[in-house]
């Protein structure tokens, strides 16, 4: 093999090693299964996190349990959902679905709202890699009536998912529903803000009733 020749090859070969370099990065990763060995699966680096507001503390929480605050028959509840792309690419299109459980009903939020399924539907366009968006859904619990007879207490999942070409990502969020107290027929559907409101009040008043009790 002459010098011509050996140079020639060298630099197909470097030329092979420069369009590897710039090949995108495959979708599918490799995943050991429970026996040992590998298969592919779908990539995790798009994630939706499914948050719900508490309706006494304001702040936005996994999940609401049994011990925790309640929503009454006919108040509002706040759900946030997170999307994040911590891939290397851009996504023109991202695909969010938030799936609202029974007893809510849609009241805001973006994109388009299907009645029959009770399911929200948006797309984010230009998602960069690295990004991380943010979008608050408004739901507004049944009254009353359509709460089973007896029932006093109710927990509901709503679930959201994410998807992107081949990336996929699902989360749920949990809050419960106090139908009635005590017996009481109803449930105030003031929130946290108007308890603020009326604690002056409730304290001015117990503070002229003790004033009383001394006279």
């Amino acid at each position: 093999m002459n010098t011509k020749h050996i140079v020639l090859g060298l630099s197909y070969i470097f030329l092979v090693s420069c369009l590897l370099s710039l090949t995108p990065k495959a979708y599918a990763q490799s995943c050991t299964t429970q026996y040992g060995g590998t298969t592919t699966c779908v990539p995790t680096d798009l994630t939706i996190n499914k948050e719900v507001k508490n309706p006494v503390t304001g702040v936005f929480v996994e999940n609401l349990g049994t011990t925790d605050a309640a929503f009454g028959p006919g108040s509002e509840v706040l759900y946030r959902l997170t999307i994040k792309n911590s891939s290397g690419e851009t996504f023109a299109n991202v695909n969010v679905k938030d799936t609202l459980p029974s007893y809510l009903t849609f009241v805001a939020g973006p994109g388009t709202y299907d009645k029959a399924t009770n399911t929200l539907t948006f797309t984010l366009t230009n998602m960069i890699a690295g990004e991380t968006r943010t979008q608050e859904i408004l739901a507004k619990v049944s009254d009353k009536s359509a709460f089973p007879s007896g029932r006093t207490f109710v927990c509901v999942v709503n679930s959201a998912e994410v998807s992107a070409l081949n990336r996929k990502g699902d989360d749920t969020a949990q809050a419960c529903i106090q139908v009635e107290i005590s017996g009481a027929t109803t449930l105030p559907v003031a929130g946290f803000d108007d308890l603020l409101l009326i604690l002056p009040f409730v304290g001015t008043a117990l503070g002229g009733l003790a004033m009383l009790k001394k006279k």
